[in-house]
């Protein structure tokens, strides 16, 4: 841009400047946001496959070594079982909750961005 001429010139030049700052200021957001559903999302997803292992791997255990010891036992077991299964499902829609909600905030973020920017530069050109 030219050197300003008048104290609107100047002006404009602040409010670009600014503006362009906080773009990119709500671009590195976004990507951070968009980083860390994804990272919620495989965690959650890592998190319900651990405990649904976990839980698998307990029942069975104890149901070759308690075979003899009752089947009240073994349906309380299974029944944990399904319970620590249910919640490691709550934790996997969780994540993936949180996955699209930083998602939504960040194509706000970007929408705004674009907004003010294309805004200044209107402004600007003016």
């Amino acid at each position: 841009m030219a050197d300003p001429r008048t104290k609107l010139d100047i002006i404009y030049q602040e409010v670009l400047g600014e503006v362009s700052e906080l773009v990119g200021r709500i671009e590195a957001v976004s990507e951070r946001l968009t980083e860390a559903s994804e990272h919620a999302g495989r965690a959650g997803e890592r998190s319900a496959e651990q405990i649904h292992q976990v839980t698998a791997a307990a029942a069975a255990k104890l149901k070759a070594e308690l075979d003899h010891a009752g089947d009240r036992l073994l349906a309380r077991v299974e029944k944990v079982t399904q319970e620590a299964t249910a919640a490691a499902t709550v934790v996997h829609r969780s994540a993936r909750r949180f996955a699209t909600l930083a998602l939504a905030v960040g194509l706000a973020g970007g929408i705004i961005g674009g907004a003010l920017a294309g805004w200044a530069l209107s402004s600007a050109l003016l």
